[in-house]
């Protein structure tokens, strides 16, 4: 059983630049994302290091896009439980303001959103 940090988003996600164990995600559909999952972090994030890689990541992704989603979930991928998400939450890429409004608990989904702003 390894916990698991699996991304989706509405648009095509790379895999980052190597300091994150990101992988092209082997499940596709997992119940209670929109969308297809495209990303998986094997053994999760949870150091501080790597909540900061992965925002700067999140941020890169929707940077070229007016509007955008990234969805992310802390699952328990285990041959005994379904992969499904319990929990739901939302924040707008704007609010956020440190990288530990990143750290989901096992089962959670983080909805982001990237709305224009008004500057």
């Amino acid at each position: 059983m390894t916990n698991y940090y699996y991304l989706a988003s509405d648009q095509k996600m790379g895999l980052g630049n190597g300091s994150l164990d990101m992988t092209e995600a082997e499940v596709e559909t997992i119940p209670g994302f929109d969308f297809p999952v495209q990303v998986e972090i094997v053994n999760g994030v949870e150091k501080a290091w790597e909540l900061r890689e992965l925002l700067q990541y999140i941020q890169n992704h929707m940077a070229p896009y007016k509007t955008c989603t990234v969805q992310v979930a802390n699952l328990l991928n285990s041959n005994r439980v379904e992969l499904k998400v319990q929990k739901k939450s939302n924040i707008l890429l704007h609010e956020i303001t440190e990288s530990r409004q990143l750290f989901v608990q096992e089962g959670q989904l983080l909805t982001i959103n990237k709305v224009p702003t008004s500057s």
